[in-house]
């Protein structure tokens, strides 16, 4: 369309505009260097279901049908990852939780700028009243808790 190809940045695409306006003022050049400053308009270019819906809210609507039978079908094949999640104490860095679903009694320290926990003991340990980041005073909670719950 014009030169514009999908995958590039919006600042990419804005030059782009501005060379094509430069060489021509016509509506229909204008109105395709206005879409393609428009997610929407990249996302038609991403998958059949994008051009489908860009055609249906305000693209042009031949050429989205065109598009979309050109577009190959995105895979739905989805693989989950695990990962492990690790739970430190603020104090002594040992994970609070065994699992996801146990709940911990813990600490939860407060201040201005951040949240940090610990284990209940370390929080006796704990002799800084005062964040070492914004300086702001700490308080505490003590809450029981599932690591499920605090993420």
């Amino acid at each position: 369309m014009l030169g514009f190809v999908p995958g590039r940045s919006a600042g990419e695409y804005h030059t782009h505009a501005d060379k094509l306006l430069m060489e021509s003022n016509d509506a229909r050049v204008r109105q395709i260097c206005e879409w393609w400053q428009t997610p929407e308009c990249w996302y038609a270019f991403e998958s059949r279901e994008g051009a489908k819906w860009w055609g249906e809210n305000g693209g042009p609507t031949e050429y989205c049908k065109a598009l979309s039978e050109t577009m190959p079908e995105l895979s739905s094949n989805v693989e989950y990852v695990s990962i492990e999640l690790r739970s430190p104490c603020f104090f002594c860095a040992q994970d609070m939780f065994k699992n996801m679903e146990e709940k911990q009694e813990l600490t939860v320290m407060s201040c201005i700028c951040s949240t940090w926990y610990m284990h209940n003991q370390c929080r006796d340990k704990f002799t800084f009243p005062r964040c070492f980041k914004c300086n702001g005073l700490y308080s505490d909670t003590i809450i029981k808790e599932s690591l499920q719950n605090i993420i």
